[in-house]
C-alpha cells in the first residue's frame, strides 16, 4: 500500500512538472470547484430536518407553546405562516411532551384538585365530552384546503327534549379565516358538515361566520337538499352553459377567437310527475285454495224392536269449502313529465368584424348554423331574443401558456450544484486523460533514443570481444528495432553519425 501511494504521488509530480502555468491554472480551478461543490452537497445533506408539532391559533396559545418550548430546552423555528412551530427531527417527541405538559392537546381544562376523568361527575363529563368533540371539529375543518384559523363552539338544549323547540335545540357555531382567495362559500357548506357530524347537531342548527363577521352560513333545506329552487336553477345554468360550449366548440374550428356565443335557457318550473295505483276492473283470481272434510251423525233406535235396541242409525254428509284470493292491485303508474321543458331560450353572438371581409362569410348563414346547434324553435322561441352584433375583438395569443411550477432560477439554484460537480468531474477525468497520453508517448520516444544510444554504446563495447561480422548483425538489428520502435530515431542516428566523422 504504501508503495503504490508513493508510485502515485511520484506520477502526480511529474504530470504536475509538466504543465504550463495555463494548465496549471485551469487544474487548480476546476479542483476549487469541485471540492466547493462537494462541501455544499455534505452541508445541504447535513442540515436538520425539521417538522410540525403545533399550530397556535391564538395570541395565547402561541405564548404558552413557546414558554413550554423554552421550559423543556428545545429550538423552534416558525414556519411562513407564523404560527406553526418546527422543531428538529430529533426533538419531536420532547417537543410533544411539553406541548402536553403545557395542556395544549386539548381544549379542556386541567381537572381542579387532580382528580381523573373517572372521577368527575357527570356535569364535568359532559362538558369536557363537548370540549373533546369541538377540538376534534377544528382539527377536521383545518385539513380543508384555504382555511388558516377556526373556532368551533357549542351550545347543550336547555330544557327538557319533551318540550325542545328549534331556539332550545343543540347549536353550533364555527368561525373561519380563510387564506386569500379563496371562496367563503364552498368551505362554509364542508366546514357545517364536519362541524355537524363530529358534534352531533342537526346540520341546521350549524352557522358559519367569517372571522370579520361580514358573511354568513346556514343549511337551508328548502335550497340545499334538491327540493327547493337551488337544484332547478342549477339545472338552468348547466343547460344554457352546455349549448353555449357546444355551439362555442363549432365557430372556435373555423374562427378561432373571432366568435363568442352566449345561450341563457329558461325552464318551466310547473312540471311535476303523479304516481297512481293500478286497480283490476274485474275479479281476478291470484290463488285458490280447497279443503275437504266427513262427519257421522248416529240416530238412537227405538227400545222395542228386536236386534235394534242398542244400534241407531248412522248418517255421514261431505263439506267442501274454497278460499280464493283476489288481485286488488296491478302495480303504479306514472304520469307527466320527467324533465322540465324549455319556456324559453336567448342567444347571443358576437363575432369580429374582420369575419365581415372573409370571402363565404355572411352573418345570416351564421345565425342559421347557431339556431341548429342550440336548439332553437320557431314555435317556442321568438326572434327579439335572438341577437347579433359586430365588435373588435382583442388579437388571439396563441402562444401556450406554461403550466404553473417552479421557475427556472429556482431549477438552477436546486439542481445547478450537483451538474457542476459532475461537469467539473469531467473535465479533470478527459484533462488527466490526455495528460497521460502525452506523457506516454513522451516516454516513448525517450525510450526509443535511450535504447538506439544504448545500442550505439552496447555495440562499440561489443564490438571490441565480438568478431566484425558479429558485430555488424549486432548493429544491424539494434537499428532495425530502434526504426520500429520511433521512425525518427534514423534520421538521429544518422546525424550522430555524420558529427563523428567531420570530428
Amino acid at each position: 500500500m504504501a508503495s503504490f501511494v508513493n508510485d502515485f504521488a511520484v506520477q502526480l509530480k511529474g504530470i504536475w512538472s509538466r504543465l504550463d502555468g495555463g494548465q496549471r491554472l485551469v487544474v487548480m480551478a476546476v479542483l476549487g470547484a469541485t471540492v466547493v461543490g462537494l462541501g455544499a452537497i455534505v452541508w445541504y445533506a447535513g442540515r436538520p430536518s425539521y417538522e410540525a408539532v403545533f399550530t397556535a391559533r391564538s395570541p395565547d396559545e402561541f405564548g404558552q407553546m413557546q414558554q413550554a418550548l423554552q421550559q423543556e430546552g428545545v429550538t423552534w423555528v416558525m414556519a411562513d405562516d407564523g404560527s406553526t412551530f418546527l422543531v428538529e427531527r430529533s426533538k419531536v417527541g420532547k417537543a410533544n411532551f411539553a406541548k402536553n405538559k403545557a395542556g395544549l392537546t386539548a381544549r379542556s381544562e386541567p381537572a381542579v384538585g387532580g382528580t381523573s376523568f373517572l372521577m368527575d361527575d357527570a356535569e364535568t363529563k359532559a362538558w369536557k365530552l363537548a370540549q373533546a368533540a369541538c377540538v376534534a371539529a377544528e382539527s377536521a375543518i383545518l385539513g380543508l384546503d384555504g382555511v388558516a384559523w377556526t373556532k368551533v363552539t357549542a351550545s347543550k338544549p336547555r330544557r327538557t327534549s319533551a318540550f325542545r323547540d328549534r331556539e332550545q335545540r343543540p347549536s353550533a357555531t364555527v368561525a373561519l379565516r380563510l387564506r386569500a382567495g379563496v371562496s367563503f362559500g364552498d368551505l362554509a357548506r364542508s366546514a357545517a358538515g364536519l362541524a355537524s357530524s363530529q358534534l352531533g347537531i342537526p346540520l341546521e342548527n350549524v352557522e358559519v361566520v367569517s372571522s370579520t363577521g361580514a358573511m354568513r352560513y346556514r343549511f337551508d333545506p328548502d335550497r340545499e337538499a334538491g327540493g327547493g329552487s337551488a337544484e332547478f336553477i342549477a339545472l338552468q345554468r348547466s343547460l344554457g352553459a352546455e349549448r353555449s360550449q357546444k355551439a362555442q366548440e363549432r365557430l372556435d374550428a373555423l374562427w378561432p377567437g373571432k366568435t363568442s356565443v352566449a345561450v341563457t335557457v329558461d325552464l318551466d318550473p310547473n312540471w311535476e310527475i303523479t304516481s297512481q295505483r293500478v286497480v283490476p276492473t274485474e275479479a281476478i283470481v291470484s290463488s285458490e285454495k280447497s279443503t275437504k272434510d266427513s262427519t257421522e251423525n248416529q240416530t238412537p233406535g227405538k227400545g222395542g224392536e228386536a236386534g235394534a235396541a242398542d244400534a241407531g242409525s248412522k248418517q255421514s254428509q261431505k263439506n267442501s269449502t274454497t278460499d280464493r284470493t283476489f288481485v286488488t292491485d296491478l302495480g303504479e303508474r306514472r304520469t307527466g313529465k320527467m324533465a322540465p321543458e324549455i319556456r324559453r331560450l336567448t342567444v347571443a353572438i358576437l363575432y369580429d368584424r374582420s369575419l365581415e371581409k372573409v370571402e363565404g362569410f355572411k352573418p345570416e348563414e351564421l345565425a342559421k348554423a347557431v339556431k341548429s346547434i342550440v336548439g332553437w324553435d320557431r314555435k317556442r322561441d321568438q326572434e327579439d331574443d335572438f341577437s347579433m352584433m359586430p365588435g373588435d375583438f382583442q388579437p388571439l395569443d396563441l402562444a401556450v401558456e406554461s403550466a404553473s411550477g417552479p421557475g427556472f432560477a429556482e431549477v438552477a439554484l436546486r439542481w445547478g450544484p450537483t451538474v457542476g460537480q459532475i461537469l467539473g468531474v469531467v473535465v479533470v477525468v478527459l484533462f488527466l486523460r490526455g495528460l497521460f497520453k502525452r506523457t506516454a508517448r513522451s516516454a516513448s520516444v525517450s525510450s526509443g533514443e535511450l535504447g538506439a544510444g544504448g545500442g550505439a554504446r552496447a555495440g562499440g563495447e561489443g564490438n571490441a570481444k565480438a568478431g566484425p561480422e558479429e558485430q555488424q548483425k549486432r548493429m544491424r538489428k539494434e537499428i532495425e528495432k530502434a526504426i520500429e520502435n520511433d521512425p525518427a530515431a534514423l534520421a538521429k542516428l544518422l546525424e550522430a553519425w555524420l558529427t563523428e566523422q567531420k570530428a
